[in-house]
């Protein structure tokens, strides 16, 4: 995340307190998923979906993603340093053309984005956002994967790090604007400090494709991230790092982002369902080893959690 970009207020509300008790982790089953809502007239009917995108959107025929490139597996440069390839960004060209747009992507910072598309800088951002009500404020929100927190440590963890009081007296390191930084890190450090012990140092990292060097380099002991991008990040170390065992904290919902003034979430949304329908987006899962994380049904600023597919 969307560098764990992720976080859902309710199960941080609970973190402190699970993690004083010497819990590892929270599960999704400490919340309940409401009942799936229905896919979208306009999907379920095979609706001319481009008929749903704005005229002021459609009248370039592109539509702009803010996305910060260097977050793999979700969106990073291909072999040349140029191409933007991963997950994000091939669902992001598929929703477009199912609405008839050709998608158009411009680097940012993570932290950027929001301000950016609210500014009307982009149309829209896919950069592993996660929804949570503070964001939903600001902007629109369509939903298209789940994720959680993980960590990453050097191989065989020395120190013996995980996402739990042994986090507390290390040196974490966590992407600048990412809900680790802001939700994350704090539970953690505030049940560190209900158990008496030394709260961990937090590192902020400006840009994900430094936050491997922090840690190589010494700078930090762990990282706090996105579980998709931990993963990845342990795979391409050449043996360096690993994912910590236990369970992923704060199971979230991903989501698309756009101005809450332009009309284009329905649009968006409709588009990802119809993805979603044809198995485009399952293949694109499967693609980048996401199968785990998907959805069954893309919702508008959800206000629960996406029933995973199971």
């Amino acid at each position: 995340m969307s560098a764990l970009r992720t976080r859902h207020v309710t199960v941080i509300a609970a973190l402190a307190a699970t993690v004083s008790l010497g819990l590892a982790a929270c599960s999704s089953s400490d919340s309940t998923s409401p009942a799936e809502p229905t896919a979208t007239a306009a999907a379920s009917t095979g609706t001319d979906l481009a008929s749903l995108v704005p005229a002021d959107v459609a009248a370039d025929g592109s539509l702009t993603f803010g996305t910060e490139l260097g977050y793999p597996p979700f969106e990073y440069t291909d072999t040349d340093n140029k191409t933007p390839i991963g997950f994000d960004i091939d669902l992001a060209r598929a929703a477009a053309e199912a609405l008839g747009l050709t998608a158009e992507f411009q680097n940012a910072a993570f932290d950027s984005i929001i301000p950016s598309v609210i500014s009307k800088r982009y149309e829209a951002g896919i950069s592993s956002f996660t929804i949570t009500p503070e964001r939903e404020k600001q902007v629109d929100f369509v939903s298209y994967l789940l994720s959680g927190d993980a960590g990453v440590v050097p191989v065989g963890n020395p120190k013996g790090i995980a996402l739990d009081e042994s986090i507390c007296d290390t040196k974490i390191g966590v992407l600048k604007g990412s809900t680790q930084e802001t939700d994350t890190i704090p539970a953690l450090n505030a049940a560190c400090k209900t158990a008496g012990k030394p709260e961990a140092a937090v590192t902020v990292i400006a840009a994900s494709d430094q936050m491997p060097i922090a840690l190589q380099s010494g700078r930090v002991e762990s990282l706090v991230t996105d579980s998709a991008n931990a993963a990845f990040i342990a795979a391409n170390s050449k043996g360096k790092f690993e994912v910590p065992a236990g369970a992923l904290l704060n199971p979230v919902t991903l989501g698309i982002l756009m101005g809450k003034d332009t009309g284009l979430a329905p649009a968006l949304q409709a588009a990802v369902q119809q993805l979603i329908d044809n198995g485009t987006y399952q293949q694109l899962a499967d693609k980048y080893n996401l199968s785990t994380s998907v959805i069954l049904n893309s919702q508008v600023n959800p206000t629960g959690e996406v029933t995973p597919k199971v």
